[in-house]
């Protein structure tokens, strides 16, 4: 009788007045998921053992991984982030059939974990980018310094953010206030003595010897080049060189005199048949 009492209350009510009370009535479950988007972990809705451990989980006593809403217990997503070797800290799920590739969420791996622990998995997703960008990587010359940079043909500095000193990515070191040409030059007098410059002017040397480094034909300040156009200028004089002949672009006249340059297109023929007719 208290039902059909109440349907017949709200059917006498006025359409507009329904409306109103609908629109002003909560939706509670829309409300709970704007309350989870804010949680920095997202807590079990029931009981579940937990798929690593295969320990029993109370409801809200575990985690639910946002990108896949799979649910573990705390102590082993913690474990699951300090022991991961690669820079992104996968779900740990898996069975005889299926592996989750799903990642977590870096707000999930700061609440999970302590500051420190943070701190050292920063720095070690930082040391796995620099390895597998391989000998593309310049590290910073500065005695441990954890800054470094990618290697780029037209980028003869490297100002390290995190030392702040300025690298010199032609000669491989810091000699701050010294040109390179004159940097250069110590080292032959200095690398007897001095550790670092002997590995420098090492460094130096195997690049020239493997063809990834050659001596200006002008100044004599050693110019590095790993990809791009086989036509460079000199960071120090100025001159334009063809990388492939290691002589200068053009003759003594300056830009487009062929008398004692590469020769490059002339007559439409490259100037060795290695070039890559860019210049």
């Amino acid at each position: 009788m208290e039902d059909e009492k109440l349907e017949k209350e709200i059917m006498e009510k006025d359409p507009e007045e329904i409306n109103k009370i609908e629109e002003e009535e909560p939706v509670p479950e829309y409300e709970r998921l704007l309350d989870l988007e804010t949680l920095e972990l997202v807590p079990n809705a029931e009981d579940f053992t937990c798929p690593v451990c295969i320990m029993g989980v109370s409801t809200n006593e575990g985690v639910t991984l946002r990108e896949c809403l799979h649910s573990f217990c705390q102590p082993c997503l913690v474990s699951t982030i300090k022991f991961c070797e690669d820079a992104e800290v996968k779900c740990p799920y898996r069975d005889d059939e299926y592996t989750c590739d799903s990642t977590l969420q870096d707000r999930e791996i700061r609440a999970l974990i302590p500051l420190d622990l943070q701190e050292q998995l920063l720095a070690r997703s930082i040391d796995l980018a620099e390895k597998r960008m391989g000998a593309k990587a310049f590290h910073c010359k500065t005695p441990d310094c954890k800054g470094w940079c990618v290697l780029e043909d037209n980028t003869n500095e490297f100002p390290c953010p995190v030392c702040g000193r300025n690298n010199c990515l032609n000669c491989q070191a810091i000699h701050g206030g010294v040109d390179c040409t004159s940097y250069q030059e110590s080292l032959r007098w200095d690398s007897e003595v001095n550790v670092d410059q002997k590995e420098t002017k090492e460094t130096l040397q195997i690049m020239m010897k493997e063809g990834k480094a050659i001596k200006c034909p002008s100044c004599g300040a050693v110019i590095m080049k790993d990809t791009g156009c086989d036509w460079l200028c000199c960071f120090m004089c100025k001159i334009e060189i063809c990388w492939i002949t290691r002589g200068p672009r053009w003759g003594p006249k300056g830009n487009g005199d062929i008398s004692g340059g590469c020769k490059c297109k002339v007559n439409g023929l490259k100037c060795h048949p290695m070039c890559n007719n860019c210049h």
